[in-house]
């Protein structure tokens, strides 16, 4: 495992913006106007849906369905980190006994996507204990959150240079870092 970038887990309900999360951050790697990102090309996204729409096809929401998604997901995640890729995974991993069965797969990073008012009665999510980083979506602007997870990444010493700019979905708006 030395020497592989480490998968980043965003966990957090439905709506809370974990794919907007990662796509953000996965396109401000990949894009690497000046070449100097040790990350570029390099960063993929799992997202909790296309990977519904491929890999978990069988699958339902029962609690032991999406025990199965949140494991395939995980050895996919495992085996691309293990080729040389970031792995971002975006899929919600609602229950903590769960993600303590997914550490022992990929050794993921758990990044809390947190956003009040998402809780629904027929999809529980128990919130991580001791993620190691909050992104908290009702305080901070997507932006933000971007800025954030980037920050985190580059803690890693994995992103040596860094691109002059992050491109933001906001029409017109460029953010520099």
């Amino acid at each position: 495992m030395k020497n592989r970038f480490p998968v980043i887990w965003l966990t957090g309900n439905s709506g809370a913006g974990k794919t907007t999360l990662a796509f953000g951050v996965r396109d401000y790697f990949n894009k690497d106007i000046d070449g100097s990102s040790v990350l570029s090309r390099r960063v993929l996204v799992l997202d909790g849906d296309e990977m519904r729409a491929t890999v978990s096809v069988d699958e339902g929401f029962e609690p032991e369905d999406r025990r199965r998604h949140n494991l395939r997901v995980a050895r996919l995640a495992d085996l691309l980190s293990a080729h040389g890729f970031l792995v971002i995974v975006a899929v919600i991993a609602p229950f903590e006994k769960v993600r303590n069965e997914l550490e022992s797969i990929c050794d993921p990073k758990w990044v809390y996507v947190k956003r009040e008012g998402l809780e629904e009665v027929d999809r529980p999510y128990e919130p991580p204990a001791s993620p190691d980083l909050i992104i908290d979506n009702d305080i901070s602007l997507i932006e933000e959150g971007r800025a954030q997870l980037i920050s985190y990444l580059r803690g890693f010493e994995i992103c040596k240079g860094k691109p002059k700019e992050m491109p933001i979905k906001k029409e017109g708006c460029l953010i520099k870092v």
